[in-house]
């Protein structure tokens, strides 16, 4: 039973090229004629496809379990949601950076000291890196691709 599309996921078309053991190994390709890249406003393939050497481990959701998986070779749609990618570069880009302004900002306020400021905006930065990858845990599946249609 595929989840039905919908205006608010970027979708693609990939290829099954192998198996894992919660569903398929796709790779995603660009597609030549694609009118937003065109556009320049970019169709979110990046986010989908890789390099040629990079797969794509997509679960086959818990609807699909009495259906058989999807051939090799076969082209099968994968879907990531926009609020998703929101949601992501604001937690990975936006959140840190503004954290770290502001800290520096205020510690530019407390103290003359010449390398206080920029110390606190470093630091702030890799407390967040490593703060936002323990804090999502488990949470990472929400903004994983995921298959909505396949043969």
């Amino acid at each position: 039973m595929p989840i039905l599309p919908s205006k608010t996921f970027i979708e693609r078309k990939a290829r099954v090229v192998g198996y894992h053991d919660k569903g398929i190994i796709v790779e995603a390709t660009a597609s030549s004629g694609c009118t937003q890249c065109a556009k320049g406003q970019g169709c979110g393939l990046g986010l989908l496809s890789r390099p040629r050497s990079w797969q794509l481990e997509i679960d086959v959701p818990a609807c699909w379990e009495g259906d058989p998986v999807p051939p090799l070779n076969s082209e099968v749609t994968v879907a990531i949601e926009k609020t998703s990618v929101t949601r992501l570069t604001w937690l990975v880009y936006g959140f840190p950076l503004l954290a770290g302004l502001v800290v520096a900002g205020l510690g530019s306020v407390v103290s003359d000291s010449t390398w206080l400021a920029p110390g606190l905006f470093f630091g702030v930065l890799m407390c967040g890196m490593v703060g936002l990858k323990y804090a999502l845990g488990q949470r990472a599946e929400l903004f994983r691709p995921r298959l909505i249609d396949a043969p």
